[in-house]
């Protein structure tokens, strides 16, 4: 029952690893197919620590949705409970950079980039469906041990 949140999980890591190839192809040989290498850029974060903390999140983002597909990832509630308020307020204010960036706030640079917001709204997806499944997760056990009491 819990296993279906992985295919989404290996979807968005797909999409955010195919952020950091085609970053990646533009910083080393451009090619026009794809947009220039600053339109991914979102910080002022120099490039070869972003892409370095970019694979570190990647092979994270791998880990748990491995641990995700055996179903062996517990929390507690109040784990589950932080993980969706985290990714909710993120995906919250970057939708909000989003569609400001798109509209009112189209003059600043920094809202204006609608790739780095895409692709944060990616990893905030991943957060919440984590967090869903560890709260689907925590549920399923409850009944376990309910049906175990009443057997």
């Amino acid at each position: 029952m819990v296993r279906h949140h992985f295919p989404w999980m290996i979807a968005l890591i797909g999409l955010f690893a195919g952020r950091v190839v085609a970053q990646l192809i533009q910083a080393l040989a451009p090619v026009p197919w794809l947009p220039p290498f600053g339109a991914w850029q979102g910080s002022a974060l120099p490039y070869d620590l972003l892409v370095m903390a970019q694979i570190a999140l990647i092979a994270m983002m791998v880990w748990i949705a491995l641990r995700v597909r055996d179903n062996a990832m517990s929390a507690t509630p109040q784990q589950v409970r932080m993980l969706l308020v985290f990714g909710g307020l993120y995906f919250g204010f970057m939708a909000f950079r989003l569609l400001s960036g798109l509209t009112v706030l189209s003059d600043n640079a920094w809202f204006a980039k609608s790739l780095p917001a895409f692709f944060h709204l990616v990893l905030a997806s991943f957060v919440l469906l984590f967090a869903d499944h560890l709260r689907n997760r925590l549920k399923q056990q409850a009944e376990d041990e309910d049906g175990a009491t009443h057997d």
